[in-house]
């Protein structure tokens, strides 16, 4: 057996459903329609993992996961919700749970799922738990996005360790030329551009090529940080400095020292927080929140945006004088629409990348599909070729050449490139229909339920996402 698993859910149904495919698969599971039941057998018995139902009469789901956080804490938890429930979901990740899956999934989705687990790193995934399940603070969440990210989304670690910044336009040639010398010191760098152009992409070769390669790289994205958190997660805090501090913690960076630290959307931080990194970069130290004890900084600062920096220092949203100090190396990526001529070198790149990823052999991209992305208008930049790109290899597996059918899709077409990179990275290698179902799925998530709003995001009906949410709910039964 690879694993014990404990299911609970009062759907008996679905219990049972869950129940036969993970049995199928050489797990043994223990199934349970009461959650007090479940706990008490938790009590006399151990389970590797449990796949728990967010909402069940007797006792919540998030009542269940801290049960298991604090009696069990070397067993993982899965969490089962309907769509109304994603915000409940989300925060048990954050509180400590290791997934969740969302109605209606297929077998081979939780099973992927839950294979996932047993593969993971132990030691790493009961860290992840105690980290996330610790009081609420930003700076073990956020360090998630850089180091750590490497180990739990393959996707992020594609795309830093594979996805190189290349192209033959005079702008994109200028700037590879230049890299070397801006890489080989410690000045700070501003990289300006639209989204999906590449920056990060950029500044994670400005970081390999530096005498700092094998110091820590750690990222910051500006735009998600609670304005309450922000200085906590970037200079760390004393204990009782704040409500929830009950001890000492480190910040970006303490966690960067000695390497990069990569602030993405600078300009989102909130003025007063500037005002902080602005000495920061002056006096080349830092204080922790509730100390008065300052800490050296040898830190690189590399620093990205997508707004016009004029308009936001206008407006009052940024500093000048901190953009000045960040702006000793100022790099402007342009648009893709504005370098087309390097759209087949990238998407051969990008071909070759995902096929050997998926190990799919050589991929060809026909003439047509060149001419097809030629025409296309790339709001989306350099993410959305990727994100088609990889697309269109996952779904030519069965042939070796790429053409435009593999990627015009209508529900992957109109929706927007981060949702498809979501779906594209969470899963293994699926037909159309899973794809399209993962997809549904997925924007449901950020529009919190709305099949209205998801409908238009996609821009299909939202009748064609009942009826396809309906087919596969038949389909599991």
């Amino acid at each position: 057996m690879k694993g014990r698993i404990l299911i609970l859910d009062d759907d008996k149904l679905l219990l049972g459903f869950m129940n036969e495919h993970l049995s199928l698969n050489d797990y043994e599971t223990v199934p349970f329609e009461n959650p007090v039941e479940a706990l008490d057998y938790l009590e006399d018995n151990s389970v590797d993992l449990v796949i728990t139902d967010v909402k069940m009469n007797e006792m919540t789901g998030d009542e269940v996961l801290n049960h298991v956080l604090k009696h069990h804490p070397d067993t993982g938890v899965i969490m089962i919700t309907g769509f109304g429930n994603i915000n409940h979901s989300v925060n048990a990740l954050r509180k400590g749970a290791y997934d969740y899956i969302t109605k209606p999934f297929k077998a081979k989705e939780i099973i992927y799922r839950v294979d996932r687990y047993f593969d993971s790193d132990p030691e790493e995934r009961i860290a992840n738990a105690a980290r996330k399940s610790a009081p609420k603070n930003s700076n073990d969440s956020k360090k998630s996005t850089s180091k750590s990210s490497h180990v739990s989304r393959p996707d992020e670690e594609l795309a830093e360790s594979q996805i190189k910044f290349v192209g033959n336009d005079p702008h994109i040639k200028k700037l590879l030329r230049l890299l070397p010398k801006i890489a080989k010191n410690y000045a700070p760098v501003m990289i300006q551009g639209e989204s999906g152009t590449g920056k990060e992409v950029f500044a994670h070769q400005i970081h390999i090529n530096s005498n700092r390669a094998s110091k820590p790289y750690i990222k910051i994205n500006c735009a998600n940080l609670p304005t309450e958190l922000v200085e906590s997660t970037l200079f760390g805090h004393m204990k009782g400095s704040f409500t929830g501090a009950i001890q000492d913690k480190k910040g970006a960076f303490d966690e960067a020292n000695g390497g990069t630290l990569l602030l993405d959307e600078i300009t989102e931080i909130d003025i007063n927080v500037q005002a902080k990194l602005l000495r920061v970069l002056q006096e080349k130290e830092f204080y922790r929140v509730g100390s008065q004890k300052p800490i050296k900084a040898d830190v690189r600062i590399l620093a990205t945006s997508n707004r016009n920096i004029g308009q936001a220092i206008s407006e009052g949203n940024y500093r000048e004088d901190l953009y000045y100090r960040l702006n000793v190396f100022p790099i402007s990526i342009p648009p893709l629409r504005e370098r087309k001529e390097d759209i087949p070198l990238l998407a051969r790149h990008f071909a070759d990348l995902y096929a050997k990823r998926y190990d799919l052999g050589e991929k060809k991209l026909s003439d047509d599909l060149i001419e097809y992305l030629m025409r296309q208008e790339w709001r989306g930049n350099v993410r959305e070729l990727d994100n088609m790109i990889h697309r269109g290899v996952i779904l030519s597996q069965d042939t070796e050449e790429v053409t435009p059918e593999h990627i015009d899709n209508q529900l992957f077409s109109n929706v927007d490139e981060e949702l498809t990179r979501e779906v594209l990275s969470d899963l293994p290698l699926m037909s159309i229909e899973d794809m399209e179902l993962q997809l549904i799925k997925k924007t449901l998530e950020h529009t919190l339920g709305n099949q209205k709003k998801a409908a238009e995001l996609l821009g299909v009906s939202d009748r064609t996402i009942r009826n396809k949410l309906k087919n596969a709910q038949l389909d599991d039964e």
